[in-house]
């Protein structure tokens, strides 16, 4: 299978070689290479692939096994050059339980030089969060954790913002908070790395997706523009050759291949793929 794979554009805020990672037997990573510029990205893969274990890594709160990771040119590991100018957010983080949402606030606001008071202010009351901030964070809801994390990370002001699985417990009128606020990310020169399921959330904010394979790689490195090479074809036709997705059905085949191959199967329609779909095939066979 041809995967497209898009290198991102200089300079890079994060670059990765060779890193692997592994507990005790089990490899999580097993040497992932790529490179990511300022902009919004997507972090994406099945349970398991080490979604989580690579925002730690990069981080700086977990150490690779082997290769070298650099984000802003230094190693990330315990470097407080590094994670000075970064956030990691996701209902995972491990806040004290007795801290009320309101005191972890108050902590972010001194932990982050480029804190923004009205920003976390907006957010609070967009996510109608305000009563739930005197509650103790072991006792919200998995809902109300994340949008405690959301709003430390996007008013911390940090240069890099490592979003894990900010879309988690959710409702729709929340999801959809969080993402006119992320949208506000899209021209501020920030890094952010969204790791979640939400894809058709997510796909209209990213300039890139990165998709983790089951084999602990990279599988797929891809950009909007990569979805402009692609089709969606339908007709009668067999499997072609690098297609990322094929259904066959008696009301009629269906896949997303590149728009050359597209061009010498007879018979077929073409569409135009979205850029969520493209995503979503290059996950099935990944």
């Amino acid at each position: 299978m041809n995967t497209p794979v898009s290198s991102a554009v200089s300079p890079s805020v994060i670059s990765v070689r060779d890193l692997t990672k592994s507990y005790e037997k089990k490899n999580v990573l097993t040497g992932l290479n790529f490179d990511l510029a300022p902009g919004i990205h997507g972090l994406l893969g099945r349970n398991g692939v080490g979604k989580s274990t690579l925002l730690s890594i990069i981080a700086g709160q977990v150490k690779p096994s082997s290769g070298d990771v650099r984000v802003f040119e230094h190693k990330p590991f315990d470097n407080a050059v590094v994670m000075d100018r970064l956030a990691l957010t996701g209902v995972d983080v491990g806040y004290p339980s007795t801290w009320r949402g309101r005191d972890i606030l108050a902590a972010a606001a001194l932990r982050y030089p480029a804190w923004d008071q009205t920003a976390a202010d907006q957010l609070t009351e967009d996510f109608a969060l305000d009563e739930a901030l005197n509650t103790a964070y072991g006792k919200m809801s998995r809902g109300q954790r994340a949008m405690v994390g959301n709003i430390v990370g996007l008013a911390s002001g940090a240069e890099l913002l490592l979003c894990d699985e900010p879309y988690v417990g959710l409702d729709t009128h929340n999801t959809d908070v969080l993402y006119r606020h992320l949208l506000d990310l899209t021209d501020s020169g920030r890094t952010v790395i969204v790791a979640t399921h939400h894809i058709a959330d997510a796909a209209k904010l990213l300039d890139s997706a990165l998709i983790l394979g089951r084999d602990g790689k990279v599988a797929a490195h891809l950009t909007p523009e990569d979805a402009d090479v692609y089709v969606v074809a339908t007709g009668s036709f067999d499997k072609p050759y690098g297609a990322l997705a094929y259904q066959r059905s008696p009301a009629g085949d269906r896949a997303i291949l590149p728009a050359e191959t597209a061009e010498h199967i007879t018979g077929v329609r073409v569409k135009p793929v979205d850029f969520d779909e493209l995503i979503d095939a290059a996950l099935e066979v990944n």
